[in-house]
């Protein structure tokens, strides 16, 4: 089975997660910040990434990090999923939904509203692990000078 790396700040969440991969056979290994989170990953080497929106020092340091690693050549191939609950905890007046995946706005593979049911989060991780569609947007762009 593949190494999932949960990064979230809620250990309720990581708990969760990690019960509900675990019990399909996945390895799962988890951090509660995106500090230093490009070389965690490169350490740890997942197959995929499930990454929350909102911590305490950024409420936007998910989608910041997703966009760093999305540039990083090393690590642009990793798929990520971002499990959220921004759409439930915040007051603004839209949502985020995978509608917004996009290269510059949203980074990211799929998105998935917290609270999570076992089954969706399953399905998402099978979709992302082995893919049967074209990925959303393009990863590991070669830049010409």
């Amino acid at each position: 089975m593949a190494k999932i790396l949960i990064v979230d700040d809620n250990p309720a969440i990581i708990e969760q997660v990690t019960n509900i991969l675990q019990a399909v056979g996945h390895q799962v290994e988890s951090r509660r910040q995106t500090a230093g989170l490009g070389d965690a990953i490169r350490d740890i080497a997942p197959d995929l990434i499930i990454l929350d929106i909102h911590f305490p020092d950024d409420p936007q340091a998910g989608i910041k990090a997703a966009r760093r690693l999305t540039q990083d050549p090393r690590l642009c191939h990793i798929p990520i999923l971002m499990l959220s609950a921004i759409n439930r905890n915040t007051d603004l007046p839209f949502s985020i939904s995978e509608n917004d995946i996009s290269e510059d706005f949203l980074p990211i593979d799929a998105f998935v509203d917290k609270p999570v049911q076992a089954t969706v989060l399953q399905q998402k991780v099978n979709e992302l692990l082995y893919p049967e569609r074209k990925p959303v947007i393009t990863r590991c762009k070669i830049q010409h000078d």
